[in-house]
């Protein structure tokens, strides 16, 4: 009995892995692509939030990722989890949950040479309805929204 309940499982998980749609980020890209453009704060509790343009990092790259102005940055856009060595710094890794109406983004500090950048910390943007953005950030804790500016529509 324990081998037909392992072999239905792993049909199962072979059968849904072989008719698996699109991954998340190529379905996000176009999104953000659609949401591109100036936007206005409506609301914050941060310096962070200001004025500013939603744009790709590198204008023929969206994998690069994306930037709100020049203190708001998603990037690079990559499938599940990712980690780097940031010489002098430490080692960086980074989580990225693709959602229908936005991103959650995951950052860990480890093994750095100074103790005191060990950290962890997430930040999320959602696409709200009536040309609306949110953005938030955990440490510190930032929210704002956005509207994208008339001249962008």
């Amino acid at each position: 009995m324990k081998y037909i309940t392992f072999a239905l499982l792993a049909i199962t998980f072979t059968s849904a892995y072989a008719f698996s749609e699109p991954s998340n980020k190529t379905r996000f890209i176009p999104l953000l692509k659609s949401k591109l453009g100036a936007y206005d704060v409506v609301s914050t509790n941060s310096g962070l939030c200001v004025n500013s343009n939603l744009s790709l990092t590198e204008e023929n790259n969206p994998n690069s990722g994306f930037k709100l102005g020049e203190q708001i940055v998603f990037g690079p856009l990559h499938n599940g989890t990712q980690t780097v060595k940031k010489p002098g710094f430490c080692f960086i890794t980074s989580s990225l949950k693709y959602k229908s109406d936005g991103l959650e983004n995951g950052l860990r500090m480890s093994r750095c040479e100074n103790p005191a950048n060990e950290k962890t910390i997430s930040q999320s943007i959602k696409f709200l309805a009536d040309n609306t953005l949110k953005y938030t950030l955990s440490e510190p804790s930032v929210e704002c929204t956005f509207k994208k500016s008339d001249e962008s529509k």
